[in-house]
């Protein structure tokens, strides 16, 4: 687990955004027409034609682009001289897509927002994870509701004790403990009320195993 102080660590590290990081923000903010092709192409200092083939996967993001980019979709706030000067030790972080929210306690819908990002002091998370935000009280010997999970959803395996987001029939999400023998869904919680889920007798499908957890000293599970 990780304790993150933005206040304290994050401004000494370079932020990390991936390409593909920066394509799925750069899709987003084009479908909600928050800007125009050729006011980005006079951006980037490239012609409108190029930004249609990036927008098609037929050209990749240059490296020179990418902080020029990242400063035009609002991802990077960091100064000129921030991004020359890394500390000496300094631990760089990654930039994750926060999806929205995955319920800690009762089944309810997950709530996905793609336009969000959150810095995550890990570089070299899988190429696909995201971040959901932990809502009740199911999960509070873990962590408490409002903290941040990492999922990785190509890591679909199911290994005992481990942590995975899974999704029922009805397509409802649930943060939860796995335990086998008979297997299980535990919710690690000193409130009675959340029970055992069995997954022997309805279709579950494995989201993605919890890779990280973040969160404020008050988000800790401390006693």
């Amino acid at each position: 687990m990780f304790v993150i102080d933005p206040e304290l660590r994050f401004p000494q590290c370079r932020l990390v955004l991936t390409h593909d990081q920066l394509l799925n923000e750069l899709r987003a903010q084009i479908a909600a027409k928050k800007f125009s092709q050729k006011r980005l192409a006079d951006h980037l200092s490239i012609a409108p034609a190029r930004v249609t083939e990036i927008l098609k996967g037929g050209r990749r993001i240059q490296s020179q682009e990418m902080p020029r980019l990242a400063q035009w979709l609002g991802l990077s706030d960091e100064s000129e001289a921030q991004r020359q000067f890394v500390p000496e030790g300094a631990m760089p972080v990654a930039a994750v897509p926060l999806l929205g929210e995955v319920p800690g306690g009762n089944w309810r819908e997950a709530i996905r927002n793609t336009h969000h990002f959150i810095q995550a002091p890990e570089p070299n998370l899988p190429r696909f994870a995201y971040a959901l935000k932990v809502v009740g009280d199911s999960m509070d010997k873990i962590v408490k509701d409002g903290a941040t999970i990492i999922v990785d959803p190509e890591d679909q395996d199911l290994f005992d004790k481990w942590l995975y987001v899974v999704r029922n029939g009805e397509g409802e999400v649930t943060f939860k403990q796995y335990r086998e023998k008979p297997a299980r869904l535990v919710p690690c919680s000193a409130n009675p009320d959340h029970k055992v889920i069995p997954i022997t007798d309805r279709d579950y499908e494995i989201v993605g195993r919890v890779v990280l957890i973040t969160m404020r000293p008050d988000q800790a599970a401390l006693d």
